[in-house]
């Protein structure tokens, strides 16, 4: 029982610090950006651009910070990134010109790789039992889904009573007051004995072997083109559908329910009839393509919109759940931090990057033939995934694994 209650503890502690981390450190930009623009006089292109170099540092730093997981523990590397990220938020706020606002975003962003999910995932499968792994994960991700629906509106609320300087400098009170505790009182000073890494398997040329195998790099690339082909349409799904002839309360609509699909997804993840075996992936892919062609070739059919954007909702949330469990589930959770840290940095950065390629693709073609060429990269990357095996062996090592 105690295990259990321990369990539920830390579950429910990284659900609240990811709910507020998020909102802090990821929403609370894009909901004020227009407020910034108008005081400084900075564009808000200029200003989403320093906010994605901080995406970047945050997907690059994520490879080191997953290694000292590994060799320390969670309270420590969580916590210190918690204070980073608010230490970035207040040099954010003080920051006289753009460039300082560009190095400001860059230390966020490498707090945010020490607090967000990866760190998060990370905890979750270092910690719990197999059994409980993916509740875990899901049970966290889908607490988080609150954080744009709770931040974005108090961040706009803060600017509006204080001006947006003044905003961001409560917000990173709210991280230091409320997120670092969280850290420091309910996550582990230790690893359990399961997930310690032993004195015989320090050696970190196992996990770099891992990580630069074929199966490794292809679960990795699928992963990262379905990313990159999903995040590119849904972000841009308003301009898209109102090309298509929608009206702008139809095409916004749409686009509020890939967040309601995106909590589907991720139920049907965990407890739909896929959850268990290498279906899961094929699934993700199909749903993906198929929300993607729809869209592409019965553009002006309302229902087909709105059907559309829910399914690539549930397909961006299935994925999430992916990157999160994929490498435990293939290789053990013996190098998890270093692992999944490599595994994500190029799906965060193709997350980053996706909205300017949706826009970029649409510019050169029309928007059906950039739906169709994005489907297309979701269909390559569902295919990469889907050549790896789900689970590894019982008797299996990393290491044989990693280059079966």
């Amino acid at each position: 029982m105690t295990e259990r209650h321990g369990a539920v503890g830390l579950i429910a502690g990284l659900s609240i610090s990811q709910v507020i981390s998020w909102g802090v450190l990821y929403y609370a930009l894009p909901a004020t950006s227009t407020s910034i623009a108008r005081d400084t006089g900075w564009s808000v292109p200029t200003i989403t651009s320093a906010f994605s170099v901080g995406l970047v540092l945050s997907a690059l730093a994520g490879i080191p910070v997953g290694r000292l997981l590994d060799r320390t523990n969670a309270r420590l590397v969580l916590t210190s990134g918690t204070l980073l990220g608010a230490l970035g938020l207040v040099a954010v706020a003080l920051a006289p010109s753009m460039p300082m606002f560009v190095a400001a975003w860059a230390l966020t962003g490498v707090g945010q790789s020490a607090s967000l999910y990866q760190a998060a995932f990370t905890v979750v499968n270092k910690t719990l039992p197999a059994a409980r792994r993916r509740l875990g994960i899901t049970v966290v991700t889908l607490m988080a889904g609150l954080a744009s629906t709770v931040f974005a509106p108090l961040a706009v609320a803060l600017t509006a009573q204080l001006d947006w300087r003044r905003a961001f400098l409560v917000l990173a009170g709210v991280l230091v007051v409320t997120v670092a505790p969280i850290h420091l009182v309910l996550l582990p000073a230790r690893w359990p004995t399961t997930a310690r890494v032993t004195t015989a398997s320090t050696d970190p040329r196992q996990a770099r072997e891992i990580a630069r195998s074929a199966p490794f790099r292809r679960l990795q690339a699928g992963v990262t083109l379905v990313t990159l082909g999903l995040y590119a349409v849904t972000v841009n799904l308003v301009p898209i559908l109102t090309d298509a002839g929608h009206g702008a309360a139809l095409a916004a609509t749409a686009f509020g329910l890939v967040g309601v699909g995106q909590v589907l997804g991720r139920v049907l993840f965990t407890f739909g009839p896929a959850a268990r075996g290498p279906g899961q992936d094929i699934a993700v892919g199909l749903a993906a393509v198929a929300s993607l062609l729809a869209l592409a070739f019965l553009p002006g059919l309302a229902g087909v919109a709105i059907t559309s954007a829910v399914v690539a909702g549930a397909a961006r949330g299935a994925v999430t759940l992916v990157q999160a469990s994929a490498v435990v589930d293939r290789w053990g959770a013996q190098h998890a931090g270093f692992l999944a840290g490599v595994f994500a940095a190029p799906v965060t950065i193709a997350s980053a990057v996706a909205p300017a390629v949706g826009v970029w693709v649409v510019e050169l073609a029309s928007p059906r033939t950039a739906i169709v060429v994005l489907a297309v990269v979701c269909a390559v990357g569902a295919v990469l995934a889907a050549t790896v095996r789900h689970e590894r062996s019982a008797t299996t090592t990393p290491v044989e694994a990693a280059v079966s």
